[in-house]
């Protein structure tokens, strides 16, 4: 027998509800949604955080514009001395003066001395910026010769190649290499030199002032940038001369003294008799190349 009073699903599916009670239902199903979708955007950014804040950080930025500025002198300088001596002697000269500098960044790197990439300036050569001391005057030595024994073994490289093609161009561009960290050797701030001689006695300063001076009108160089060189030492050299530097950062021991000199004099002589060995004319047929 059947039973009338059994419960069918046709009765569910026709219930009666009030509105009251559909707008209830609407509303928390409507929020269910919402709540899954804020979850699920919630999921996504903790997911991908590390990439966002990765792209926003400020400091990826200065790190492309500081290879921007990097690789913009570079070229610049490049075209620069191509108008004189031809693309490829342009290139190599440009690329001994890399080396040096690089020979300076990467000693920074190592004693933990914040620093910037080479900036090329035309005409002028390079330079690396410390943007932090050196521990003392002695560390500040090691990375003042850094530069021109990587410029050195650079252009050391474009002899060997010179004497093993038989071609006069590399010897040319290693007598200008020679010649670049020979200068950059001179005793006068701020010159690798001057920092070099500094941790042996900052009075040094004095002197190799005057003799740079005698040397400017015994050799009638008269670039107004070498004025400007001597002008930017003449603090630091009357400073040296009054006592009126920091102690404690040149207080440097005998032997580190003694090494730093030896090493000083040593690749100065070197520098010279390469200068010497390598000299050959320079014919601009052969540089435009």
């Amino acid at each position: 027998m059947k039973r009338f009073d059994a419960e069918r699903p046709e009765d569910k599916l026709y219930e009666y509800q009030a509105p009251e009670e559909q707008e209830k239902r609407t509303e928390g199903s409507a929020l269910k949604t919402a709540g899954g979708a804020a979850v699920g955007i919630g999921l996504l950014f903790a997911k991908f955080k590390g990439l966002l804040l990765l792209l926003l950080n400020f400091k990826w930025f200065l790190i492309g514009f500081k290879l921007l500025a990097f690789s913009g002198s570079f070229l610049i300088t490049i075209w620069f001395y191509a108008l004189f001596w031809g693309w490829k002697f342009a290139l190599v000269f440009v690329v001994l003066i890399a080396v040096h500098e690089f020979g300076h960044y990467f000693v920074m790197k190592f004693y933990g001395v914040p620093s910037s990439l080479p900036f090329f300036i035309p005409g002028m050569g390079a330079l690396v910026t410390m943007k932090g001391t050196p521990p003392s005057a002695f560390h500040e030595s090691i990375i003042a010769l850094a530069g021109p024994v990587m410029g050195t073994l650079g252009s050391v490289a474009c002899a060997f190649i010179g004497a093993s093609t038989g071609q006069q161009f590399w010897y040319a561009a290693a007598y200008l290499g020679f010649f670049l960290n020979l200068f950059n050797l001179a005793p006068v701030m701020p010159l690798d030199g001057g920092r070099v001689v500094g941790s042996i006695s900052p009075r040094i300063w004095v002197g190799g002032l005057v003799l740079f001076v005698v040397a400017i009108f015994v050799f009638h160089i008269y670039n107004p940038l070498i004025w400007l060189l001597i002008l930017v030492s003449l603090p630091q050299v009357w400073a040296a001369w009054k006592g009126q530097l920091n102690t404690a950062y040149y207080d440097t021991s005998l032997t580190h003294r003694i090494l730093i000199g030896v090493s000083y004099f040593a690749l100065a002589g070197f520098l010279l008799a390469a200068m010497i060995a390598t000299r050959v004319p320079v014919p601009h047929h052969l540089v435009a190349q």
